[in-house]
């Protein structure tokens, strides 16, 4: 008898009742403790429990997370929410529709052959008497029911209906249309509007403000708010701190601490100090010593060496973050953080109140896909709260705060050694990864990692990150490769004193290690003549693996390439435990040296499909995001300052380089849910450099390929 097991949530919630509620008449009610910040997840969680559970999925909603309320899951990342939430609302789903048949034949004498059942009621086709899970829910019986660590497979699959609903995505009609209101659209008496006055870079400490200035404000009922070196403006009128926001900056006096940078981020990358670590076969990284490089002079073999480098990358919200908080006895905090639980913990840990004391509400925002400003945002809102006990606060970042404050997604090299034997077998394959962490949140022992925090407390120290040790964490993850190669030698690198803050930005740092084993290994394959698609299927021992790639290849054929268009591929399993993904791009360049995209091809596996339209848009969302990374974005600084300030300075892809794009997935039917959020990124950025080396001849090895990027390594 085979067993699916329900997940890490079941085994902390494992009560019924904690996962639904049915208050709302002929509404169904679900609890999640993921929110939707882009992907759009709470569609996909309520198809997964109308089609157990019988119920219409417009009868279905997800209750936004209240850390009062809500599961606690975790964080909203890491492509975990069907995998985590899903898992968990189906087994929850079909317990609930198994003890409903049960309580209704046992307590109304239904025979189980004479049930009708629509839309969560069940009806006795002889004596129409009927029950609903409305009903249930009432009952004691309902109140005390547990959700079992294990559910038997062939029960669970007759449970699910197939479901040929026409669905619209959960907000979408109220997103169109302009109802559907975001944080920064929120109202209350009183409120203050606040925006924080910024210093030129992370190591500027305030000296003085024009005494006559705080005069200016307290006439126009602006208050200032100055604490070490935070700085915020509050009004009743939003216009007066916009107004005085740019006003301020000319009568402020900073000190540097220090400049951010001398020297070029690709030294610093390989001259700063550094802690390495050795990565094993599954992932983990290791504090051993490291193996040094092999050489091989057998004259079967073939070497080859290669650098691939990548630029800091910005999260880049169309929407600034924001936040609203109210202090009074008790700390609320409306946020559209991906990370409200820790968020609720480390607030509690600096104000030093209990955890009991403080709420957090999730309201939706501009998209996050990793630790944007929503966090910082929100802790600077609730420091202002406390300040200004029962008025609400409302603090929106400006353009050039989201632009210059978040943490990014951290500037990295690749530095990689391959061995081709005559077989045309990868024999040795070492890879070292350098890079700023990808992990900076804030917690209870890391409240630092709020931006804001050092100028509160006028504390400029360096604080040295941690390496990060479990499977595909940080800067390590899908360093270890799918594919069998006979010899690996993994190495990840936390580089120190490097001059931006950084985080977690979409896939960590899968983005640069796939794009780099991916163009690497076309590099090796073209030392022996072999095919792309040949050598990566040579190297899978993964059925799936080679059911994607084979998929692809068919896909692609179908389509003749057209003159001066040029062809590449990627492929890699997320983490190599979520979802499978490979891409295929054809792009031309022009003689300014401009890449225009044409055609794109996607295959995913993402185990069984919960929400085909769901991973549809995921993937290639994901893909248009990858494509703008990879060609376009860069976050420009100097010693003084940030320059990449607004859109002009900080260029991404535009409606004119979209290509047509052809997905197809993969249904595995009663497999598990596989995350797919961040699966396609790698695989694009690959593909597009392996298309742009078909392209030049040569390989542009530096992320974005821009005509200055590419110019320079042509020339050299």
């Amino acid at each position: 008898m085979n067993t699916v097991n329900t997940g890490p949530s079941i085994k902390s919630y494992k009560k019924l009742n904690l996962w639904f509620n049915f208050d709302k008449s002929n509404v169904l009610q679900i609890y999640s403790g993921k929110v939707d910040i882009g992907q759009h997840i709470s569609s996909t969680l309520a198809l997964i429990c109308s089609q157990i559970t019988g119920v219409n999925y417009n009868q279905i909603e997800i209750i936004k997370l209240d850390t009062d309320i809500s599961p606690d899951e975790g964080i909203t990342a890491s492509s975990l929410s069907v995998a985590v939430s899903g898992t968990a609302i189906k087994a929850a789903s079909f317990t609930l529709r198994k003890e409903f048949y049960n309580y209704a034949i046992n307590n109304y004498n239904i025979l189980e052959d004479n049930i009708l059942f629509e839309n969560g009621v069940i009806k006795d086709k002889l004596s129409n008497k009927s029950v609903t899970y409305w009903d249930f829910a009432t009952t004691n019986e309902f109140k005390e029911l547990e959700i079992s660590d294990n559910l038997i497979d062939s029960e669970l699959t007759e449970y699910i209906n197939k479901n040929t609903q026409s669905i619209e995505i959960k907000t979408i009609h109220d997103i169109v249309t302009g109802h559907y209101k975001y944080v920064h659209d929120m109202n209350f008496p009183n409120m203050l509007h606040a925006r924080i006055v910024r210093p030129p870079n992370y190591h500027s400490k305030f000296v003085k403000i024009n005494e006559s200035f705080i005069q200016i404000l307290n006439q126009n009922n602006v208050k200032l708010f100055i604490k070490g070196s935070f700085i915020a403006l509050l009004s009743i009128e939003e216009f007066l701190v916009v107004k005085y926001l740019d006003i301020i900056k000319k009568q402020i006096i900073w000190k540097d601490v220090k400049d951010l940078s001398n020297e070029n981020i690709f030294i610093s990358l390989s001259n700063n100090q550094k802690n390495s670590l050795l990565v094993k076969a599954g992932g983990e990284a290791h504090q051993e010593k490291i193996p040094n490089i092999k050489d091989f002079n057998d004259s079967k073999t073939f070497s080859l060496s290669s650098e691939y480098k990548k630029s800091y990358l910005m999260h880049a919200p169309i929407g600034p973050s924001a936040a609203c908080a109210f202090f009074e006895e008790n700390l609320t905090v409306f946020s559209h953080s991906q990370a409200l639980f820790a968020l609720k913990k480390s607030l509690s840990t600096y104000f030093d109140i209990d955890k009991d004391r403080v709420t957090l509400k999730h309201v939706p925002g501009s998209g996050c896909y990793g630790h944007n400003g929503a966090d910082d945002v929100a802790f600077e809102a609730a420091v202002l709260s406390k300040e200004f006990p029962k008025n609400h606060i409302l603090l929106k970042w400006t353009r050039e705060d989201e632009h210059c404050w978040e943490p990014y997604g951290s500037a990295s090299i690749n530095k990689i050694k391959g061995v081709i034997d005559s077989q045309g077998k990868i024999i040795y394959w070492s890879n070292e990864a350098y890079a700023d962490t990808y992990l900076s949140r804030p917690s209870e022992s890391e409240l630092f990692n709020f931006i804001s925090f050092k100028f509160l407390t006028n504390d400029f120290a360096e604080k040295k990150s941690t390496p990060k040790t479990s499977a595909h964490m940080g800067i390590h993850r899908n360093l270890d490769p799918l594919y069998d190669f006979q010899e690996t030698r993994l190495v990840k690198n936390l580089v120190h004193n490097l001059p931006l803050r950084t985080s977690a930005l979409r896939t960590l740092g899968a983005f640069a290690n796939v794009t780099a084993t991916e163009c690497f290994i076309n590099e090796l394959a073209s030392l022996k003549n072999i095919d792309p698609f040949e050598i990566r299927i040579n190297h899978l021992n993964d059925d799936r693996a080679i059911d994607v790639l084979q998929m692809l290849q068919s896909d692609m054929n179908k389509k003749t390439k057209e003159i001066d268009f040029h062809r590449g591929i990627g492929f890699a399993r997320y983490k190599n435990s979520a979802a499978y993904c490979a891409v295929g791009v054809e792009l031309k360049i022009n003689d300014d040296l401009e890449i225009k995209l044409n055609n794109a091809w996607i295959t995913v596996d993402a185990g069984e499909i919960a929400f085909e339209g769901g991973i549809k848009a995921q993937v290639e969302g994901g893909f248009i995001q990858a494509a703008s990374w990879a060609l376009y974005e860069e976050v420009r600084f100097d010693t003084k300052e940030i320059i990449s300030k607004d859109w002009d300075t900080y260029k991404i892809i535009g409606f004119d380089n979209i290509p047509d794009i052809n997905t197809n997935i993969i249904d595995q039917k009663g497999l598990p849910y596989l995350g797919v959020g961040e699966a396609v990124a790698g695989p694009t950025g690959a593909a597009i450099s392996n298309a742009l080396h078909e392209a030049l001849g040569e390989r542009i090895k530096t992320m974005p390929f821009t005509k200055e990027n590419i110019t320079k390594e042509l020339l050299n």
